[in-house]
């Protein structure tokens, strides 16, 4: 029977020619006692004089991983075998390839609201859009506006049956499949609509969470907001499409038109006079208080100071205003405007992407637990059984009341 490679059977046994020697001479010495004892070349001549049937032999030491340095010496070949893959890549593979991943997440985010993908007028805007953007890509610069596309997505976003701009996105996939949920969309839409979340030049986590636990909604991580974050499609900046710049100021819009009750925002050190926030939400905002729609804005100004123990910034919140008025607005703190806060805004825009990553990670998380219980109630509701625990027997507080000790206030 023929053995592998290293004198070893299908099985993982020792293979019956496992310990066989050469013929006519004597034992062949273990490869690596050979090649410290004589060098590279005398492994290189005793493999080729081997007869085709005889088993290279490992040391019979036994086998531990390679050394800090023989790892480093791996590690760095690898790397630098990466490096000059990378290198010989041109700027136009690198931004197809990121162009192939964000539609391959795009169309992934898209599939867990399942509703969009039986619209086919959605679902030919998000081909339309996707052409648009891969002709900026590939053309280094803008090539247009598919706006019949843009349309059609935003059609589909304000469905009834979705109101992408006004409910969260993972409330929506962990709930839609659950009875009575149209109701509760209704519902919940309504609710959320009446806690809008805003930011600017901090990014969205702080907002994210504090909708996430105030049943608000804020844009990023609305259905129509959450499938397209962070997905720049090959190119530098989302600015750098004019039709990623129309979709996101169509979302921007269309999410801030829809609110109603107090809309919080929440601003590092001030306004900024070209931010989102200054140029374009705000004045929808305005337009929204003077009608009767929104009561007005809660402006939140966070300043940030560095984590003692080395962690991201801690952004904490130091002023907060009502703001209703034009004049009020131009009021409020503004951040300033020089080079050192604008490297540190980046740096801060970075951590809270970083924090945000999380909070969608343990969202995910609870959306698979809310699918693993649903489906062992439906599989096996009938024969579960649960215990009433207010109180386990076991507990201190238990065992405090029926055996105080004898020092303390309870004690006979």
């Amino acid at each position: 029977m023929r053995t592998h490679r290293h004198g070893t059977g299908r099985d993982g046994t020792p293979g019956p020619g496992a310990d066989r020697t050469r013929p006519g001479g004597p034992p062949a010495p273990p490869l690596l006692a050979l090649q410290r004892s004589a060098g590279n070349a005398a492994v290189s001549r005793l493999v080729a004089d081997a007869r085709s049937e005889d088993v290279v032999q490992r040391s019979p030491q036994p086998s531990r991983p390679p050394s800090r340095t023989s790892q480093k010496s791996g590690d760095s070949q690898e790397t630098e075998s990466s490096q000059e893959s990378a290198h010989s890549m041109t700027v136009a593979d690198r931004r197809q390839i990121k162009f192939a991943q964000d539609k391959d997440e795009l169309l992934k985010r898209v599939g867990r609201i399942r509703v969009l993908t039986t619209m086919p007028d959605f679902m030919s805007g998000i081909r339309g859009f996707l052409d648009n953007i891969e002709a900026d890509m590939r053309a280094g610069q803008p090539t247009g506006v598919d706006e019949g596309a843009i349309g059609r997505i935003i059609a589909g976003f304000h469905d009834p049956r979705v109101q992408g701009h006004r409910v969260q996105y993972a409330w929506y996939a962990r709930q839609q499949g659950k009875e009575g949920f149209q109701q509760a969309l209704d519902r919940v839409a309504a609710a959320s609509a009446e806690h809008g979340q805003l930011w600017a030049k901090m990014n969205s986590a702080i907002p994210t969470e504090d909708a996430s636990v105030g049943r608000g909604v804020v844009l990023e991580a609305s259905v129509q907001g959450r499938i397209f974050d962070g997905l720049l499609f090959g190119l530098p900046t989302w600015s750098a499409s004019d039709a990623l710049a129309a979709l996101w100021k169509r979302l921007s819009t269309t999410y801030v038109q829809a609110l109603t009750g107090t809309v919080t925002a929440h601003a590092l050190d001030g306004t900024v006079g070209s931010s989102v926030l200054s140029t374009l939400e705000w004045p929808e905002l305005r337009t929204s208080i003077a009608r009767g729609d929104v009561d007005g804005l809660v402006f939140v100004v966070y300043h940030s100071h560095e984590d003692p123990s080395g962690g991201p910034a801690i952004l904490e919140p130091v002023e907060s205003f009502h703001v209703r008025t034009q004049k009020e607005f131009e009021d409020l703190p503004q951040a300033p405007a020089d080079q050192a806060w604008r490297d540190k805004q980046r740096v801060i825009d970075q951590e809270q992407r970083a924090a945000l990553a999380d909070i969608h990670s343990r969202e995910e998380e609870i959306e698979a637990l809310d699918e693993f219980v649903s489906d062992l109630f439906r599989r096996h509701g009938r024969d579960l059984r649960f215990r009433d625990t207010d109180t386990p027997p076991n507990t201190r507080s238990n065992s405090a009341r029926e055996s105080p000790r004898p020092d303390s206030s309870g004690a006979a």
